[in-house]
């Protein structure tokens, strides 16, 4: 029951990631994390309100800051960039380099912890592919009203490319609700394919 979600930046990905992991035991992988890692060893110049003028994306994300990362790329648009680029340039090279990181460490998790993973940031439609072709289930989150940044990996996917839509337009207890609702729908969808194969 791997599932992968994708949705625009801002949409409740990340949040949806974090009902599963309290609600339905789900292990968090990201194809962004590498990535971000890699950012962090560069450790670039990222201009702040710091009175020098700049600050290492290290010190912007380590206390007494304590920023997270989708707050820094809030905060400073130049860490989004970054990221950005990072990401494109790798894919340039090598278009699996990110995805095949992803799918081992999901891999990783459902052998060593016997949970399922949820992969929180699903952009391309190679890595929709491949996670269908690995059995996960695509779901797509949908929140209206927030802006449409033009990056490519924005808008490469929408929700014809997944198994089921999430509107986040509500609270956070309605978004808990249909995301419970979808996971009880992917149970259902798993067991019957389960007991197809068996009886087969």
């Amino acid at each position: 029951m791997n599932i992968g979600l994708i949705g625009r930046a801002r949409s409740g990905k990340d949040t949806v990631g974090r009902i599963l992991l309290d609600h339905g035991g789900y292990e968090r992988v990201a194809f962004a994390d590498p990535l971000k890692a890699a950012a962090l060893k560069l450790d670039p110049l990222i201009h702040t309100d710091h009175p020098s003028g700049v600050e290492r994306l290290s010190e912007i994300l380590a206390t007494p800051n304590a920023l997270t990362w989708e707050d820094a790329k809030d905060m400073f648009p130049e860490v989004r960039r970054i990221l950005q680029e990072l990401g494109a340039a790798m894919r340039a090279i090598d278009p699996e380099f990110w995805l095949r990181a992803g799918l081992a460490r999901a891999e990783e998790v459902n052998r060593q912890t016997g949970r399922p993973a949820v992969v929180t940031d699903v952009r391309y439609p190679n890595e929709a592919d491949s996670l269908k072709r690995a059995g996960f289930h695509l779901i797509y989150v949908d929140r209206p009203g927030i802006p449409h940044l033009t990056h490519e990996s924005e808008g490469a996917l929408g929700p014809v490319d997944a198994d089921f839509v999430i509107e986040n337009d509500g609270s956070l207890d309605d978004l808990k609700e249909r995301v419970r609702t979808v996971y009880h729908q992917i149970h259902t969808d798993e067991s019957r394919r389960h007991y197809a194969r068996a009886h087969s």
